[in-house]
């Protein structure tokens, strides 16, 4: 046992994700099979119960080599595939060198694929920088999108199914009972109250915006199908429906994305005008207190004009507000540029919005997961 939780404990100071249940399923491995595989076979066992990613391959192999004093048998199809797929993934670098294997020695070659290696950004670290610094260009960035949009499915649907769950609130049910002299007549399940509403989104594709809007996109494309009721608008001066790109065509990258707005008549780098796509929305959907309206927007309405010191495009929102359950704002931007002489933030929170941050992937993951 004790070499598993060594390993486990390198692993884990590494930065590779090792849970209780894989130290144990290693251990069980360790203890029941490995008398009967040979070192190889031990090997791939371990390694298929602790990598989740590919980017932690190399950590693992290291890790392995240093602890069980043995050196990993690796066919050279498999190295040659890694450095195909390490080209791959960097060909949209700026600093690429597109090299012919003649010209250069196999030693510089490893060096080059050692440094890009190092360089590569892991999966965890690109959902967690702000999204300004990301490459919208990088695959990467897509299939993460894709992934998150599994985890938002995911966690929307535990929490429909937990609906009808019939476990017992245990603290609810002693209390309820209470006027029954302890005497449990009464049992109260855990079902939280999930009221079926129809969603609204809108997002900001104009200049200060579009870089995000994609990312948005693909995110909502991929777990539409958890939400009751979706509508899908995009506005920078006007607005424009886009509810039915959800459903008509199948999202590979995002260039896919970026035609179908096209299509649309979405413009890029087009300016916004908050006040008239607000007016716009306000007179054409319909909208009832079993409806949320969530805006994808860093809150600056460059073209907004100030009536009786109150913004227009606020004031707008504010009958928004009254009219829906509720309006939610995901800013892209960081809190500490919310107080710049250009934000509405406030304008936009004293209209009745709820603001919240969502600068990364993670923080809009986490956002849309909870609606």
């Amino acid at each position: 046992m004790s070499i598993i939780v060594n390993l486990s404990n390198k692993l884990r100071s590494a930065g590779i994700e090792v849970s209780i249940r894989s130290t144990m399923t290693a251990h069980y491995v360790m203890e029941n099979y490995q008398s009967l595989f040979t070192q190889n076979e031990l090997y791939n066992a371990l390694k298929s119960i602790y990598v989740k990613d590919v980017d932690d391959y190399d950590k693992f192999d290291k890790i392995y080599e240093e602890l069980f004093g043995l050196k990993i048998d690796k066919p050279e199809e498999k190295r040659q595939h890694k450095q195909h797929n390490q080209a791959g993934n960097n060909s949209n670098m700026p600093n690429q060198v597109n090299m012919n294997q003649d010209d250069v020695s196999q030693e510089e070659i490893d060096e080059i694929v050692l440094e890009r290696e190092e360089r590569k950004v892991h999966d965890r670290q690109i959902m967690d920088n702000s999204m300004v610094l990301l490459n919208q260009y990088d695959p990467r960035i897509f299939e993460i999108c894709k992934k998150l949009s599994r985890k938002i499915a995911n966690k929307r649907s535990m929490r429909q199914k937990s609906k009808n769950s019939s476990q017992v609130n245990m603290p609810l049910t002693i209390r309820t009972n209470m006027k029954y002299g302890g005497h449990f007549v009464k049992l109260i399940t855990k079902k939280p109250h999930l009221k079926k509403s129809k969603h609204i989104f809108l997002c900001d594709v104009s200049g200060s915006c579009e870089w995000i809007s994609s990312w948005f996109f693909a995110l909502i494309y991929g777990c539409q199908k958890t939400f009751h009721k979706v509508q899908l608008y995009d506005f920078d001066n006007k607005l424009i429906d886009m509810t039915d790109t959800l459903t008509d065509t199948e999202y590979k990258t995002f260039n896919d994305i970026a035609i179908a707005h096209k299509k649309k008549g979405a413009l890029i780098y087009g300016q916004s005008d908050m006040t008239k796509s607000f007016t716009e929305f306000l007179e054409n959907v319909e909208l009832n207190n079993n409806t949320d309206v969530i805006i994808l927007t860093d809150c600056r309405d460059w073209n907004g004009e100030i009536h009786d010191g109150q913004l227009k495009s606020a004031t707008i929102l504010n009958k928004i507000s009254k009219r829906a359950h509720r309006v939610i704002i995901l800013n892209p931007e960081k809190k500490i540029r919310w107080n710049t002489p250009t934000s509405c933030v406030k304008d936009f929170e004293n209209a009745g919005a709820d603001v919240y941050e969502a600068a990364t992937l993670e923080q809009l993951e986490q956002v849309i997961s909870k609606l």
